[in-house]
């Protein structure tokens, strides 16, 4: 099988795109497989280069030219991923042939490099090693798999038995793992499905979904969900609470509060309402009112690693401790909407114990008033869920 060197070319720039320039490997995807030209083949190739060539970027940048240290998108990474496929390079205009025998030798060299092997950034590759030891070699595997697929069965719409007769009678292979969590065997788009249309269940991981029931919300209790994003777990909050009480989700990104009004109205969870950190009248009136306070700050994201495929290459160790001064700042700012009894669950997608259990430390030592209740921490499994740690508090 040969390559198309015109897709080789949208796999090319592409690429650019999402390593030099920084753009979302998903919205590029969707850019150079959108068009109607392109058949369903065409577009299979394009976005499996593409979200394999991100995902496991040093690996072939190291096939390619046998370096570590570059982001240059020409043939040579091209070519490092279709001999891995097995896939003939094109013939085209221009388009530069590799050195398959030294590709082949290079492939053995990398087996003894596991930071290159798995894609690793040096830095990360080192913090990892050094807080987690031989962890971090199992997560190191992780973190190149493909992501299993899990659905969240939305309890005011629907029940288990009712998704699990539906999902049968489309001949559609899952399994039962807890009581609101499927995973699906086959890979399917389900965006257009009538049941997801209509507010059945979300596509959510097992992990993820395991913060709302760590939180334990109570029906009929007011919940603020501090750093709300796209509202998956805001609405998992509004499932286990029946949809009685009040979530109050909140954040600075108004794209994501306008896309949470949306799936709130589809899963038929009007308990939620949403409001932007600007409006400083309703930050002030949250003083001590809240029975829960979910704080999932945004982090590293070493959890979710196959998922979020690019955002690794955007990362640097600036940036991280960035990233724990604002999980500082949320947590600190956030405690003080808790009412006395009531319950802060701090909650991150790291596997990093300076932006987990060192950041609840520091939190419990500064703030007295609060006591640990309980934590979790879910490193990510092959074939399993993705990695998550969790932390209750309780204001005394």
């Amino acid at each position: 099988m040969k390559a198309r060197w015109r897709h080789c070319i949208d796999v090319k720039n592409g690429l650019f795109e999402i390593m030099n320039q920084g753009q979302h490997a998903e919205f590029i995807v969707k850019k150079y497989t959108s068009s109607p030209n392109k058949g369903s083949k065409d577009r299979k190739f394009i976005s499996e280069a593409l979200f394999t060539i991100v995902k496991n970027f040093s690996y072939y940048q190291y096939l390619a030219k046998g370096l570590s240290d570059h982001k240059d998108i020409d043939e040579d990474i091209i070519n490092a991923y279709l001999f891995e496929q097995g896939i003939d390079a094109p013939d085209g205009p221009d388009w530069k042939k590799s050195n398959i025998n030294e590709m082949a030798e290079r492939k053995k060299a990398i087996q003894d490099i596991p930071h290159l092997l798995y894609s690793m950034p040096l830095w990360m590759d080192e913090i990892g090693t050094a807080s987690l030891g031989e962890k971090w070699q199992d997560i190191r595997k992780v973190s190149v798999e493909q992501a299993p697929i899990y659905i969240r069965i939305n309890f005011i719409k629907t029940n288990m038995q009712e998704v699990v007769n539906y999902f049968s009678s489309l001949g559609i292979d899952h399994e039962v793992l807890s009581e609101d969590c499927i995973l699906l065997k086959q890979r399917i788009n389900l965006l257009n499905d009538i049941a997801y249309q209509g507010g059945w269940f979300e596509i959510q991981d097992m992990g993820s979904q395991s913060i709302g029931h760590f939180a334990h919300p109570n029906a009929n209790s007011f919940v603020i969900d501090a750093c709300a994003g796209g509202g998956g777990k805001a609405l998992h909050l509004a499932s286990l609470m029946g949809n009685a009480g009040q979530i109050l989700a909140l954040d600075i990104n108004e794209k994501g509060l306008s896309n949470l009004k949306i799936r709130a109205r589809r899963a038929g969870a009007d308990i939620i309402g949403s409001s932007n950190y600007s409006d400083e009248e309703k930050i002030k009136s949250l003083q001590a009112s809240a029975d829960l306070v979910l704080c999932d700050v945004p982090c590293s994201a070493t959890g979710v690693m196959r998922r979020e495929i690019d955002k690794k290459w955007r990362l640097t160790q600036e940036k991280i401790h960035h990233l724990l001064e604002t999980q500082r700042q949320i947590m600190s700012d956030a405690s003080k909407w808790v009412k006395p009894g009531g319950k802060l669950v701090y909650s991150t997608c790291s596997v990093f114990p300076m932006e987990n259990e060192d950041q609840v430390n520091q939190f419990l030592t500064s703030n007295p008033d609060f006591k640990k209740l309980e934590a979790v921490q879910l490193f990510p499994e092959s074939g399993g869920h993705d990695g998550f740690y969790m932390c209750s508090m309780m204001r005394s």
